[in-house]
């Protein structure tokens, strides 16, 4: 009669356990393929192609990673105080803030809802909101920074450069020709504040600085010539202007909290932002976008990334699991005037493929890719319309971390070699 073998232990570092299937990682997750995706994208787990297949298989250690660190977060109770559950989205929160404030799928600036902001408010109304301007109107039409002959000779060396380099090469030149960036008052700080703003839409579209709305200055310079653009890059810049704690805020404020000057934090912020996983991601979409332009067979080429484990970039935000509220404005206001352009169509086409097979919604990121690609912007205009608005928001938070006269030093959570 035939004897059954006793199971022989698993071997988890054995190869074949190394690496989960899409369905096995998901499953693991409890998410749907499209969430697993999306971590994929976002560069939270890593994938790497099958031997000899088109599909993908992914590093079971970066999911069970992960499942640990959404237990760990679940189970800790605020009290606590464990540093490890404010480091990822959903995590405790790891500071006071009145500026922000994400909740039920929806984004308020200072408790108001930031689409609705973006129907008819400029980055300037919308900037005075952040850094909390009651009684000063900070955008006057002497708040514009003087350009020295230096800075003007600079500015025409670097002109060629990406906007992204310009402002940081530009930024540090220009906090030593501004005379009041000490100035530390409330009216001080705003007046700042807004020089800064403009100065930064003024490099990035490569023109002097000026009083005139940011949008139109990047309207000018952005696209080609297109009379419809302002109105929705303005509503882009509204809807970027910021996001809570993220990681350019976030770094944003710590440059804030050592006493350093507002130029300092916003250079800070964009140095964070242009990351691949933050602001750069736009540029992902960009070029997703552009690849598609060129197939014929635009619904397979999605359905095959999908099939064989390629995320879309620019769908699904942990912060957001029924949709993120930018992306639906944004793109809201671009059906209306460009419904029929032709790149329009082909990100709608892409969209309506996600929501079906994937089920899951664009982000912001993707909206501005989207834009970017309707309104023929140049690669990078995401990017740059992204930075011009967060500029907002990142002065915003240093504004509020000057206030608290508190320098941002966490502790970090010894892992190493016990001292000998």
């Amino acid at each position: 009669m035939y004897k059954k073998k006793s199971a022989m232990p698993q071997n988890r570092n054995a190869p074949e356990n190394l690496y989960l299937s899409a369905k096995e990682a998901a499953a693991e997750l409890g998410v749907s393929l499209a969430t697993l995706y999306a971590y994929v994208s976002r560069d939270m787990i890593r994938s790497e192609p099958v031997p000899d297949s088109r599909a993908k298989r992914y590093r079971a250690e970066d999911v069970r990673g992960l499942k640990d660190r959404r237990v760990a977060q679940a189970a800790a109770p605020a009290q606590t105080g464990d540093a490890r559950a404010t480091m990822n989205f959903g995590g405790m929160p790891v500071l006071d803030s009145a500026i922000t404030l994400i909740a039920d799928g929806k984004l308020h600036y200072r408790g108001v809802d930031a689409t609705a902001l973006a129907r008819n408010s400029s980055l300037e109304q919308v900037a005075a909101l952040l850094w909390g301007c009651r009684d000063v109107q900070p955008f006057t039409r002497d708040a514009v920074p003087v350009v020295t002959p230096m800075l003007e000779r600079l500015s025409k060396e670097v002109a060629d450069l990406p906007p992204i380099v310009r402002c940081l090469t530009l930024l540090p030149v220009a906090a030593m020709d501004d005379p009041s960036i000490y100035n530390r008052t409330e009216r001080g700080l705003a007046a700042t504040g807004a020089r800064l703003t403009r100065f930064v839409a003024a490099v990035i579209a490569g023109v002097p600085p000026s009083d005139a709305p940011v949008h139109d200055v990047l309207a000018r310079a952005l696209t080609m010539g297109d009379k419809r653009a302002g109105d929705l890059i303005r509503a882009a810049l509204v809807l970027c202007a910021d996001h809570e704690l993220n990681a350019s805020a976030f770094t944003a404020r710590c440059v804030a909290g050592t006493g350093a000057t507002l130029y300092a934090s916003v250079q800070a912020g964009i140095c964070a932002a242009e990351g691949p996983r933050h602001g750069g991601f736009t540029s992902r979409v960009e070029s997703f976008l552009t690849d598609m332009a060129h197939r014929q067979d635009l619904e397979d080429a999605v359905l095959t990334r999908l099939r064989n484990g390629d995320p879309v970039p620019g769908f699904g935000h942990p912060l957001y699991p029924d949709g993120d509220p930018r992306a639906i404005a944004l793109l809201g206001m671009m059906r209306e005037t460009y419904g029929d352009d032709p790149a329009f169509l082909r990100a709608q086409r892409v969209i309506d493929v996600m929501a079906e097979a994937g089920g899951v919604q664009p982000s912001i990121d993707f909206a501005i890719g989207a834009m970017s690609a309707s309104l023929r912007m140049l690669p990078g205009g995401g990017l740059s319309i992204f930075v011009t608005g967060r500029t907002a928001g990142w002065i915003g938070h240093a504004m509020e971390q000057h206030r608290t006269g508190q320098m941002i030093r966490p502790r970090a959570r010894y892992i190493g070699d016990v001292p000998r």
